[in-house]
């Protein structure tokens, strides 16, 4: 019986979503710390969109984020597709499909910066649409129990997740900000948009889960195992 840890497909896996969360959680800090806004602010979480991070003219290390962004979402896709080969319950069929097809998108959003409108916004909510589906589904297993590689607490990361994908998923459609200008800043930017900060949360949170998951990828119990 061969240790689901130790399978080719399970140590590329876990590499892909390190290397993917650490690529873009140093892009975001250094494009975050350098960030100065078209009206001189200095960037804040609870009220810029993700993306501003990297908006060619105005974000003076854009090239950061969106070097990030790339390869988180490369890694993101890794990641998935490792996830989807190692395991035996059917929702692989789903998770691994959609994960990857999420995690291309989250990639080309560094490919195409705000400055793209209307790709930006195109890749950027194909990432956030099929990003809580890949998540849901591979929770699944988990929670039940038969996805033994890894720990059922893990299954509350993926539910915490997943919320946060929705609540923002919610937000973008209520607010009247976004509904008149898209992705367009308020002349008078309120120091907490809900907007932007959900959208924080969802990064945040897929971040944190795909580590969790990186790091307590174990062993199959005796009997288990593939």
């Amino acid at each position: 019986m061969s240790d689901p840890r130790s399978t080719p497909a399970a140590r590329i896996a876990r590499a892909g979503a390190l290397v993917g969360a650490l690529a873009m959680t140093l892009g975001s800090s250094a494009a975050a710390l350098a960030y100065t806004g078209n009206a001189g602010e200095p960037y804040s979480p609870l009220s810029h969109w993700v993306s501003e991070l990297g908006e060619l003219g105005v974000s003076s290390v854009a090239w950061a984020f969106n070097l990030g962004l790339v390869v988180g979402g490369l890694g993101f896709v890794v990641f998935m597709a490792g996830l989807a080969i190692d395991a035996t319950d059917r929702l692989r069929w789903v998770y691994g499909p959609v994960g990857i097809v999420a995690g291309i998108a989250g990639a080309l959003v560094g490919v195409f910066p705000m400055n793209n409108r209307d790709v930006h916004g195109l890749v950027a909510f194909t990432f956030f649409n099929l990003g809580w589906i890949a998540v849901a589904t591979a929770s699944v297993p988990v929670a039940v129990g038969h996805d033994r590689r890894f720990p059922r607490w893990l299954a509350a990361a993926g539910a915490v997740t997943v919320v946060a994908f929705l609540a923002f998923l919610y937000e973008v459609r209520v607010d009247p900000v976004v509904a008149a200008s898209a992705l367009d800043a308020p002349v008078a930017r309120p120091a907490f948009w809900p907007a932007p900060a959900l959208e924080w949360a969802v990064i945040v949170a897929i971040i944190g889960w795909t580590v969790l998951a990186a790091l307590s990828w174990r062993r199959t119990p005796a009997g288990e195992g593939r």
